[in-house]
């Protein structure tokens, strides 16, 4: 037989908990969480389409086509700008271990070494033609920076090639004198912190790095604009063109790591893998430009004398 007596205690009945309370609980935790997986795919979505319309406005411009031509034209004025560096400013300007102290950048040594050599030797001797044609191809890069500018800016207004010429000979000037500065400051930086662990050593060198990363990219947000535009405009770009090429500076020397590039490339790796690496930086800096340029008014800006 089976008795029916009172339910015991803690059972449904008559225990703790009824099932109504049970159930009001559930109720509300079930609540809880469809409100918490809601708000979560609001925020997936609102980012997806955040997304998309930054890649349509990236697309739009052609920023990677930019940079390809940007990259081209500093590759044929590097040299140029190594030599000008050297003549005004001595060896130190351009002294490979402040940068090979970066492991970022361990793996271009031997090109840089190059550079340098080669820069050094030709400023024995120097003529005026030569001083002449050299500072002209240093100013290439920076006169189609400021043509791409055009583009990205989407600037309909006619300038004059010499004015934008001059200007492109006063940023390289200042451009020259911003490196060798910069290299002052890692070299005092790196001789204050040799006697830091590794844990901090680190942390420090990179974040100055990143800060002159910054004030490069904001110097060259600057120039690439057509218009007359408050610093300020420009400092969110800026400081996400750094960012972006510190880590894409740390994912490519990362992947040279897992891959031997040699097996395709051969004796042209170095080379290759120094145009790829710049080619990606000037990706960073025009996803910068066009970043900026959709955060301006556009209707209320000056146009620029140079």
């Amino acid at each position: 037989m089976i008795s029916i007596g009172k339910p015991a205690r803690g059972t449904a009945a008559g225990g703790l908990f009824s099932y109504p309370q049970i159930t009001e609980k559930r109720r509300k935790r079930t609540a809880f969480l469809l409100f918490a997986h809601t708000a979560d795919m609001d925020r997936l979505k609102k980012a997806w389409r955040w997304g998309k319309r930054a890649f349509a406005a990236l697309s739009a411009r052609k920023y990677t086509t930019v940079a390809g031509t940007l990259s081209f034209f500093l590759i044929m004025s590097l040299v140029p700008l190594s030599f000008w560096l050297v003549l005004l400013f001595g060896n130190s300007a351009f002294d490979v271990e402040r940068i090979m102290a970066l492991e970022l950048f361990g793996w271009a040594r031997e090109l840089l070494v190059y550079l340098k050599n080669n820069a050094v030797g030709a400023t024995e001797g120097v003529s005026a033609l030569f001083l002449v044609t050299t500072l002209w191809s240093s100013t290439n890069f920076f006169y189609h920076l400021r043509r791409s500018g055009e583009i990205l800016y989407d600037y309909r207004r006619r300038k004059h090639g010499w004015k934008v010429r001059l200007s492109a000979v006063l940023l390289t000037f200042g451009v020259l004198a911003f490196f060798a500065a910069a290299g002052s400051v890692l070299l005092w930086v790196s001789y204050l912190t040799r006697s830091f662990p590794k844990w901090l050593f680190y942390p420090v060198l990179y974040s100055l790095l990143l800060l002159l990363g910054f004030f490069a990219a904001w110097m060259l947000n600057a120039y690439i604009c057509p218009y007359r535009c408050r610093p300020g405009e420009i400092v969110l770009g800026s400081l996400l063109t750094a960012a972006a090429w510190l880590i894409a500076s740390g994912a490519f020397a990362l992947s040279l790591h897992f891959t031997d590039r040699e097996r395709l490339y051969g004796a042209l790796t170095l080379l290759i893998l120094f145009f790829l690496w710049l080619y990606w930086m000037m990706v960073c800096f025009t996803a910068g430009v066009v970043f900026n340029r959709h955060r301006m008014n556009l209707r209320n800006l000056e146009h620029k004398t140079l």
